[in-house]
């Protein structure tokens, strides 16, 4: 059985990089209708874009033993093709109707703005006889301390939650605590982690809605700045492209930091793309080897495969580009601004 995960940065590089078809498929949260009902007129989707029955054999039987294994894991993500070993994500709360694709690149996403709704965090609950660390559902980290010594407890708890957000390539600390445990915590955490993480006090409400409200609040928080940041460097200073002739170029120069690309109106747009992360071009060129692909995939393949970060937004957002992509161009360090 494949292993059913959150998708990290390394997994989605695995699942964009095959230049062949790649099936796949979002599975809504779970259903009353039975699961041969389900996949039959999903597999009938995926054969029609030409998957080999290989290929459907083996991305269905990876689903199937995905529920079985928790039938309350609610929606489901699942990658497979002649070059892509299955992969299925677990993506609770990612409401979307049952839906297949057979084609290249593969389509992520849907998968990146659930993914990019939900950060991965350390919630943290201390007091002033022991700390408790919590990373997603299964992992926690228990401390306990004499009441006259909180101070050292806490340095421990701060020096586990940096470990913690290391390790879960976090951004994001929850802490629900009391004044003076949460000021305590915050100076003894490392100067690192007080200068590139979000810390979030929650008081001492550490109920799942809370949680939940405060990863959301911040990871839109953090989608309105670079957004900002895209304004204030990428226009005001000419450091951005918008469009598609114009994102496409400067992702075929290896220029882009951050890739901004909406769900797209016209889901018929195409562009074309090679082996290599940066082998792009809005239409085909005579003599180059290159594929066709829906025009939001190839860009996004791009711009993870050359170490850009993509960023997923809405329709209208306040400061988007134009056409619903664009980008954020690479500069020297000394113009980057932190």
């Amino acid at each position: 059985m494949p292993n059913i995960c959150r998708p990290r940065l390394s997994d989605l590089l695995d699942v964009v990089r095959p230049t062949r078809p790649v099936a796949s498929v979002y599975l809504g949260p779970t259903s009353a209708c039975p699961w041969q009902r389900r996949w039959i007129q999903l597999a009938d989707q995926l054969c029609s874009d030409g998957a080999s029955q290989d290929v459907v054999d083996t991305i269905g039987a990876a689903l199937r033993s995905a529920l079985s294994a928790d039938s309350a894991q609610g929606s489901l993500v699942g990658f497979a093709g002649v070059e892509q070993p299955p992969q299925v994500f677990s993506t609770p709360g990612l409401r979307h109707l049952d839906l297949a694709w057979f084609s290249a690149p593969a389509h992520v996403l849907p998968l990146l703005a659930w993914a990019q709704e939900r950060p991965p965090c350390v919630v943290v609950a201390a007091g002033h006889d022991d700390a408790e660390l919590v990373v997603g559902s299964a992992r926690r980290v228990h401390l306990r301390y004499p009441g006259q010594a909180w101070r050292e407890g806490i340095r421990s708890a701060a020096a586990a939650s940096a470990a913690l957000l290391e390790m879960e390539e976090a951004r994001l600390l929850v802490v629900a605590a009391e004044d003076a445990v949460v000021g305590a915590l915050w100076e003894s955490l490392p100067e690192p982690v007080r200068r590139d993480v979000t810390v979030r006090w929650v008081g001492t409400d550490l109920s799942s809605s809370r949680v939940e409200a405060e990863v959301r609040a911040a990871a839109q928080s953090w989608t309105e700045d670079v957004l900002a940041d895209f304004n204030e460097r990428g226009r005001s200073r000419r450091l951005g492209v918008e469009g598609v002739d114009d994102t496409l170029a400067a992702l075929a120069g290896g220029r882009i930091d951050d890739l901004f690309v909406g769900h797209p109106e016209d889901v018929t747009a195409t562009a074309w793309y090679g082996l290599e992360p940066t082998d792009v071009a809005p239409g085909r060129v005579a003599g180059a080897r290159r594929r066709c692909g829906l025009l939001v995939d190839v860009a996004v393949r791009a711009a993870l495969l050359s170490g850009a970060r993509v960023h997923v937004i809405n329709p209208g957002a306040r400061g988007a580009p134009e056409a619903g992509i664009g980008g954020l161009c690479r500069v020297p360090l000394t113009l980057v601004r932190s």
